[in-house]
């Protein structure tokens, strides 16, 4: 340990973005100068200058700070001078700990030149007032930090510091507009091509370190020269599921701008957390668009019906495709190595989990399905390209009364829900006021009201859901032009693959035999195809393709 005289005195300075945007009166240069003169005037010896620059106060784990506190518990300082409180810290609780509790138990003399803080001569009544004031100021800074953030984010300012993988600044408005980049926007296309073809952010993650693609923030080091927290310059190949999936829900390769996607917990705590979607400014068509809205929204479909990855080597190129037509939940794929790849079938899930008493099997093999998926697409698009004219009147005479119906459908539901809603709230309320007044006692009161709650819960969570369900039916009214752009890209379809299957498909359900277990008896088969809606039913009878004679036969 130093002797008394040799220990240091300290002058520690704090900038934070804040306070440097009042001028120069904060500027480290400023107070460095003003605390050297200082020690000077009063025969401060052996003293020692840390600073850290772009800090706030709230947070007290700061490098030059922390520097300050380790050699304080290493009894090497003597004394330790600051400007003014604010620089100590701006956490009212902490700085009182710092000044009444550390400095005081390692024989601290501590001095805020400014405040006539010096703790020589006693305590400074007015100290923990000036300490609160510092903590409201911070907070103040906070709130308007966050306002000015918000006014930038809705001009249609970019509030990110860093563009998007995939993009790069606009050297003609940097700070506005982003554009391609030429260099990491095909890595974007090609993942959402994986996505595409059936596979999941971890089979993808794993493809793109095997094909050794750079992760972004090897990119992003490699053009600006920063180190991103968390880069290991050693595996600039290792992708992780996260950072694709992150990427396969970013509506910004859509040419859309979201701002204020995250917030912190507190003026306190710095910790990043997610903002609500309806805290969020969105703004739509603010730049060129990586991914078309077709492929964005099979994507997303494909993202809600993910399936886990077959154990097989083969992926199923049907998953989230295929599903029971009785009970509406999926169909799933069986396939052994003790089986002919021919006996590959689809049974449904809830017969395979709950057996013949809550659904049947719906058996139908893969090789099967996959014949009469190919020769209907084919069926359908050739129609689509040979006349597209009579192609769009039937797709609207067919579905057009459908949906109308539908639609009429969900929206007496919905009102008769909101109804229910409204009924909810006025019977707790008098129920409530008949509680207050005596009425009813306060177990029944408290019974009902469970009830009430519990059921208007219910319907709080249905409504959101109807209201979707009614907005996308709405878009549904046939939607023909899109389908039929589909058809011309697609000339010649000679095998089915998990992109195409996407790409025209929704949704596949599966009728069980008119007698099971029979060779020869037809098999109902609706077709969803996307933009169109469902097409005439396709019959299966074939007597080629046998069914089993036996459940046994389809493990």
């Amino acid at each position: 340990m130093k002797q008394a005289n040799e220990k240091y005195t300290i002058l520690y300075a704090r900038l934070s973005q804040d306070d440097g945007s009042q001028g120069d009166s904060n500027s480290i240069q400023n107070q460095r100068m003003m605390l050297e003169k200082y020690a000077k005037d009063n025969g401060f010896e052996n003293v020692r200058f840390l600073y850290d620059d772009g800090a706030t106060g709230t947070n007290f784990n700061r490098p030059a700070f922390q520097e300050a506190l380790e050699l304080i518990e290493n009894g090497e300082v003597a004394t330790f001078i600051v400007k003014d409180m604010s620089r100590l810290g701006r956490g009212y609780l902490e700085v009182g700990r710092l000044t009444e509790i550390v400095f005081p138990s390692y024989g601290v003399r501590f001095i805020a030149m400014n405040d006539g803080v010096d703790s020589l001569y006693g305590d400074n009544e007015f100290t923990p007032f000036k300490n609160i004031i510092n903590e409201w100021y911070a907070k103040d800074c906070s709130k308007k930090g966050k306002a000015a953030a918000k006014i930038k984010a809705e001009s249609g300012a970019r509030v990110g510091s860093r563009p998007p993988f995939g993009y790069q600044k606009d050297p003609a408005n940097p700070k506005r507009k982003i554009i391609p980049d030429e260099e990491t926007a095909p890595i974007v296309k090609y993942i959402f091509a994986l996505c595409m073809g059936g596979k999941g952010p971890t089979q993808i993650a794993v493809q793109l370190r095997e094909e050794q693609i750079p992760i972004p923030a090897y990119y992003y080091h490699k053009k600006n020269g920063v180190k991103i927290v968390g880069f290991d310059p050693v595996q600039p190949y290792y992708w992780s599921s996260t950072t694709v999936g992150k990427i396969l829900e970013d509506e910004v390769y859509l040419g859309h701008t979201i701002n204020l996607k995250y917030t912190t917990l507190s003026y306190k705590n710095k910790k990043r957390i997610k903002r609500p979607e309806s805290e969020r400014v969105r703004l739509e068509s603010t730049h060129e668009p990586l991914i078309d809205q077709t492929t964005w929204d099979i994507v997303q479909d494909i993202r809600r019906h993910k399936r886990r990855p077959a154990k097989m080597a083969e992926q199923n190129m049907f998953s989230g495709l295929i599903y029971c037509k009785d009970c509406g939940k999926a169909m799933v794929l069986s396939r052994a190595h003790t089986m002919d790849a021919v006996k590959n079938n689809f049974q449904c899930a809830t017969y395979r989990k709950r057996g013949k008493e809550t659904c049947s099997g719906h058996y139908i093999r893969e090789s099967q399905l996959a014949a009469i998926l190919l020769d209907d697409l084919r069926r359908v698009t050739h129609f689509a390209r040979q006349n597209e004219l009579l192609f769009a009147k039937h797709i609207t005479q067919k579905n057009g009364a459908e949906i109308r119906r539908e639609i009429a459908r969900v929206e007496r539901e919905l009102e008769s829900l909101k109804r229910r809603d409204t009924e909810l709230s006025a019977l707790f309320k008098r129920l409530y006021e008949d509680n207050v007044l005596g009425k009813i006692p306060n177990e029944v009161f408290r019974r009902l009201s469970d009830d009430y709650l519990a059921e208007q819960k219910e319907i709080q969570t249905a409504i959101p859901k109807r209201e979707s369900d009614l907005e996308k039916l709405r878009e549904l009214v046939a939607n023909v032009g899109a389908f039929i752009e589909k058809a011309r890209k697609y000339t010649e379809i000679n095998e089915l693959t998990a992109e195409i299957l996407n790409l025209f498909i929704e949704r596949v359900e599966v009728g069980e035999r008119e007698e099971k277990w029979s060779h020869t008896a037809p098999q109902e088969i609706n077709i969803y195809y996307r933009d169109i809606g469902l097409m005439d039913t396709v019959t299966e009878k074939s007597e080629e393709l046998e069914a089993p004679s036996d459940p046994s036969e389809v493990a």
